[in-house]
This record gives structure tokens, sequence and C-alpha cells, in this order.
């Protein structure tokens, strides 16, 4: 916030060669100044020490010398140099409002004066910066450093830089990715001309959009102005659904509204937190083992197989339904996959429903997300049958996605179902996730494509072996889960 206070100096006359004719330029004329100096004055009001004052005789000699030190074609040229001279010379200076008159300005009619008004004044500002080629952080850094040596540019502040994947449609390599803030007193498209110089010193070419570059500097915020140009929009119109802005954001600027929602940096980040926990379906959020035990003994008996004892049944839940009619039952590939759809049978209209949620589940999933924290479902069940389950006990609007197998076999094991929600959450990187989950095949699939996994001890696996393929730590109760989440989650990947 700018402040209110001000020395005015009214009438300051300076003979100049300023003008378009020569006559103008070799014998010159008075030029009249009127500047609005806009600094700080509480401290000189405290101390009534000079010091501590912006020194107006100083001022005025100052303005004198680089108003002839130049010489311009148009007073608005004359001006603007006084103006950003000012802002750089002094340090106190926020803003300087000017008006230059030119009473003796070849007119060849009567009048009294012309003159020119202008004011100039530091602007707060903040850009996201990233890379995601060659040395990304150093290309960063020589981007700051150059952004910091420039006349216009004062006060430069960085965030840390965070690795992140990439954003849009386009595979490629991670990013790393930060926020600057400065003051300048450069106007928006003057600003952008600047940043697109620096980018061009570092090779960065437009060729493909949501493509790598070697550098990109866009700008956030400017003050707090709404703009809208050809090229330019501020505040950036996508910044509320990027993580890698508003993360390192935040870090420079968490209370900063946005304009437009009067939304703060910091609760735009919760919004778009990307600290996300996936839970497996079943012997971790649900008991389905009825429903998948009968529908198992149903499938089994068409191939005159007798299975009384359901408990020896459990061993379907958790692995794909094809591998386990393989390997427990000898069945060839073709049959396997004959038997899952003799399975689902049964299964889609009377076994999906013979299944209770775990105490605790739905008050567990609402403390997290309290907490910040975004929540899906990574099953090996189908999909369509995770969401009806989840519908039914009418959570499946607490889910932010819900990821499972396909019906057509395309996606079928734990590590599948991961990739897939990996592809779905695709700006988060899958060091910020965690996978809840009960069997050996959770943490294995887990393993796979580098996530962490919690293991719950009261579903259908084994905890030692849980344990032994390296799950972070076991969970005795859905209640327990957000404190040993707290406890154990590191979702921060900082550079």
């Amino acid at each position: 916030m700018h402040t209110n206070d001000f020395i005015r100096i009214t009438g300051l006359e300076i003979l100049a060669f300023h003008g378009v004719l020569e006559e103008e330029k070799k014998e010159g004329q008075k030029f009249y100044l009127n500047v609005n100096l806009y600094y700080g004055m509480e401290k000189a009001g405290r101390t009534d020490m000079l010091s501590d004052a912006l020194n107006y005789a100083d001022c005025c000699e100052y303005i004198s010398r680089i108003f002839t030190e130049k010489r311009f074609d148009l007073i608005e040229a004359a001006a603007e140099y006084v103006c950003k001279r000012l802002l750089c010379h002094y340090e106190v200076l926020e803003r300087v409002e000017l008006e230059l008159c030119k009473p003796s300005a070849p007119i060849g009619l009567p009048f009294s004066d012309v003159s020119v008004n202008l004011a100039r004044e530091w602007h707060r500002v903040y850009l996201a910066v990233g890379s995601n080629m060659g040395d990304r952080q150093s290309l960063i850094e020589n981007g700051i450093r150059e952004l910091a040596e420039d006349d216009g540019v004062r006060k430069v502040r960085a965030s840390r830089l965070i690795e992140t994947r990439p954003y849009g449609p386009v595979e490629q390599e991670n990013f790393l990715n930060g926020c600057v803030e400065l003051e300048t007193f450069y106007e928006p498209q003057e600003l952008l001309a600047l940043l697109h110089e620096i980018e061009a010193h570092a090779d960065r070419r437009r060729e493909l959009h949501w493509g790598p570059r070697t550098l990109d500097l866009d700008i956030i915020f400017y003050d707090n102005i709404i703009y809208d140009s050809k090229n330019l929009v501020i505040p950036h119109i996508d910044m509320d659904n990027r993580r890698f802005v508003l993360a390192p954001l935040s870090e420079l600027c968490p209370d900063m509204r946005h304009p437009v929602s009067g939304h703060t940096v910091a609760q735009m980040l919760a919004q778009v937190d990307d600290r996300v926990i996936l839970f497996d379906m079943d012997g971790t959020l649900i008991d389905s083992s009825e429903g998948v035990t009968k529908s198992a003994q149903y499938a089994l008996r068409h191939y005159g197989i007798e299975v009384s004892d359901l408990d020896t049944l459990k061993k379907f839940i958790g692995p794909p339904l094809s591998e386990s009619f393989s390997k427990y039952y000898g069945f060839s590939k073709e049959q396997a996959v004959e038997a899952v759809g003799i399975y689902r049978q049964r299964y889609n209209t009377i076994g999906i429903f013979e299944c209770c949620l775990y105490p605790g589940v739905e008050s567990c999933i609402r403390e997290l997300k309290k907490q910040g924290y975004r929540i899906g479902v990574a099953s090996s069940k189908p999909e369509i049958s995770c969401r009806r389950i989840l519908d039914h006990f009418g959570i499946l609007d607490l889910f932010d996605d819900v990821a499972g197998a396909t019906m057509d076999g395309r996606i079928e094991t734990k590590k599948q179902v991961l990739v897939e929600a990996l592809g779905r959450w695709n700006q988060i990187p899958v060091e910020h996730m965690l996978l809840i989950g009960d069997t050996l095949f959770d943490v294995e699939g887990a393993n796979q494509v580098g996530m962490r996994t919690i293991g719950v001890s009261f579903g259908f696996g084994d905890v030692s072996q849980m344990k032994e393929a390296g799950a972070v730590t076991i969970c005795n109760h859905m209640l327990e889960l957000s404190q040993i989440i707290a406890q154990v989650a590191d979702f921060t990947k900082v550079v």
C-alpha cells in the first residue's frame, strides 16, 4: 500500500533544449516542473532529523541535472526520463507525479501554457519461474539475476525451487518451479517485453504450446490490478489451478488476495493441495468378504468345483480375479476370463452390496479432507463397482477420484490401476501420494510406481508380508490413520 504523504515542488524553472525544431535545440527555452514526491514521512516526523527525510533541495538540484543532461524531441519522453531517474535515485521514493510545462512551445496561436502530466511508481509484482531443459537451476538463477540487474526492477526476492511434474498434455521432463517477488516501475506491457527478452537470452523458443522450455517467466500478480489484453492477462488466468505456482507463491505472499475471487494465495493453495491419499477398496474401506467369496463360490460351482468353506475363498480378495482362478484352480487364461464373467453375473447383481464399511471409515476420510488432503480410490475392483458401493454408502462425494479395473481387462493389476490414477492426477508428483492398502499386492504395486504405502491390519492381507515388502507403517484402526499420516508423510520436495 503506497503512502499518501508527499512533498510538492511547484514551478521549478529549468533552461533546457528539448523540442523538435532546430531553434529549440539551439537556443533552448524555459521549462517549469511541478513535482509530487511520495514517500513515508512517519520516521522524519517522529525524529525531526534531516537524515530521515527526503531533502527537497537536493531533489531540485538532481531534477535540474537530469533534465538537462539529455535532449529530447518530445516533452513526454523528457518527463518519462525524469520520473524513472528519480525513482531509481531515491530509494525511499514510492511514486512520482510530474507536470512538465512548456509555456514557450511553438504553437503560433495565443496560449498561456502547454504541459504533460504523468505519474510513475513502484509496483509490487509476483512472477512464476520455471524450467525443464538443460541446467534448470542455473537457467532460473541466471534469469532472476538478469531481472534484478535491470534499472527498472528492485527488491527482488525468490522462493525456493520445487520439482514438479509437467502441467498439460505434452509428455516431457519434470520442471523446476518457483516464484519471484519484485518491485518495478514498468507498466505491464513493458515488463512483459523485458521478461520475453530475458527468456530469449536463455534460448527460449515458443514452438509447441505446453511444450518444454529453457526458461519460463509469467506475471502472476501486478499490484491488485485486473488487466486483460491480447497477449497478457493479470492475474494469471489459470493460477488458481496450478499448485506449482501457488506452493512457491505462498512462501512469498500467503495473504495476497486474488482481486477477482478474493481468495488468498494460501486459500487457493489449500483448494488444489496435492497431498493425495489413495485408498484400496476391498479390505481397506470395506469388508467385502461375503460378496466376493459367495460370488467366487458361484463361479467355481459352474465348473463343478464345490467349495463349502467360504473362508478359503478370501484369497480372491485383493489380486485380479483372473489370476486367482488360474493360480488356485489351474484355469487356463481363456477359462479364467470366462470365470470372471460368471463371477460378475452374481457379484454385479447381489454380491456387490454384500459388504460393509469398516468402522471409522467415513469419519477418517472427513477428517483427512478437513486437513487439506485430497482423497482417491485405487482398487483392482472394477471402477464402476467401486463407485456403486461408495454411492450405496453415501460417501462417493467424499472422493476426488475413483480409479479401478476396467471390465475389458485392459486395467487389472494394482500397478496398472496406480498408473491410471497417476495419469489422472497428472500435476502431482508420485512422491506426494500415499496408498492405504491391506495386502502384499498393494505394497508391491505401489513400489512398482514409486509410491509409498501404509498397510492396515484389519483387512485380508498378512501384516508381516506388507512390512517386509516396504510398507511405511501399519495402521490398526481407521481412526488412527490421520495421525499416522501426519507422522510419516513428507509431501514437500524442495531443491
